[in-house]
């Protein structure tokens, strides 16, 4: 027995060495290792991250007995998102779930370990996939952008704040299916004789230029697309918004959070609990060039009623029966 223990022993060590899952024992339970990869703070998406953890829970994986998730934060720089990939592709784990554009820096790194993405923007448009019903590489999930959804926005902003007759529109030009967000934008505001004005912001100082230029030319409310760029500022667009007594429009529940007038976005905590589909139908065998790319089917009304009042707003009754989650 103790020779078995010694050999087993020694083989763990040198498969550890090379990189290597250890064999499994006879009639032990093969223990799948996944790495997560998010593109904001821990403390910023705990909500999200709890849906995930309920999905693989419900489908009946417990960590630390027949899975390892190996949580990686914060890759806001090209750079640090590089080297989160890396890292994460080095260590040859079952499958790779990312959040945000961190989908891009892993993919660009392997082409055979499955990737199970989150992401807001157009994977299409981003050169992720060659189409939603039939993804042909090794990138499937859910795509949250949805562009019915921004003209929605628009909409209840509209119905919250009837006066309004500018918007200013704030986005990264950077991110994938950003076009179409915004010709949808100006479309739906067309309908409600409301005139937009896109400005491209690529970094935070083109976003306080953005803003600023956007005061200066009469905007009398501000809609900001959900992409890196803008998450990363958003208690200054808050802030900024307040100052200027600008009603403003988000597509995630964590602007809403930080201050923003109301958010209309794909229940975020609930994607993230399908996204544990995803897992599991890869690590049973999926191939994630032949499984769909799905689109959100839940989304929820968000007002941050603190935000209203200090804008001397009071929310039409239209609204608050629509309303899904309150902000004190």
């Amino acid at each position: 027995m103790k020779r078995r223990e010694a050999i087993r022993a020694l083989l763990a060590g040198l498969l550890a060495a090379q990189g290597l899952a250890p064999i499994p024992v006879l009639g032990q339970t093969r223990v799948r290792r996944a790495v997560f990869l998010a593109g904001q703070s821990e403390k910023n998406i705990e909500n999200w991250m709890q849906g995930l953890r309920d999905g693989m829970k419900d489908l009946g994986y417990q960590e630390g007995r027949n899975i390892t998730i190996d949580y990686r934060y914060r890759g806001l720089t090209r750079e640090i998102s590089a080297q989160m990939s890396a890292d994460a592709v080095a260590g040859k784990p079952d499958l790779i779930i990312t959040q945000a554009g961190l989908a891009h820096s892993t993919n660009a790194l392997t082409k055979t370990i499955p990737i199970v993405a989150i992401y807001s923007g157009d994977l299409v448009d981003g050169g992720l996939a060659k189409s939603l019903a039939s993804p042909g590489g090794n990138v499937t999930g859910i795509q949250l952008m949805a562009l019915d959804l921004v003209g929605k926005r628009i909409e209840i902003l509209k119905e919250m704040v009837p006066s309004i007759k500018r918007l200013a529109v704030l986005a990264s030009p950077n991110h994938p299916g950003v076009h179409r967000e915004r010709d949808a934008s100006i479309a739906a505001a067309k309908k409600l004789g409301v005139s937009v004005a896109y400005y491209a912001v690529k970094d935070q100082p083109e976003l306080e230029a953005g803003m600023a230029a956007a005061v200066a030319a009469g905007t009398d409310g501000l809609v900001l697309f959900p992409d890196g760029v803008t998450n990363a500022g958003k208690e200054r667009i808050a802030a900024f918004a307040m100052q200027h007594k600008l009603p403003t429009v988000s597509g995630w529940d964590i602007y809403a959070m930080a201050g923003g007038l109301i958010t209309y976005c794909p229940s975020m905590r609930g994607a993230f609990r399908h996204l544990a589909t995803y897992v599991d139908r890869v690590l049973k065998g999926a191939d994630p060039a032949t499984t769909p790319i799905e689109l959100p089917t839940i989304f929820e009304l968000i007002v941050n009623m603190k935000t209203a009042r200090a804008l001397g707003l009071k929310i039409p009754q239209t609204v608050l029966v629509r309303t899904d989650r309150v902000i004190e």
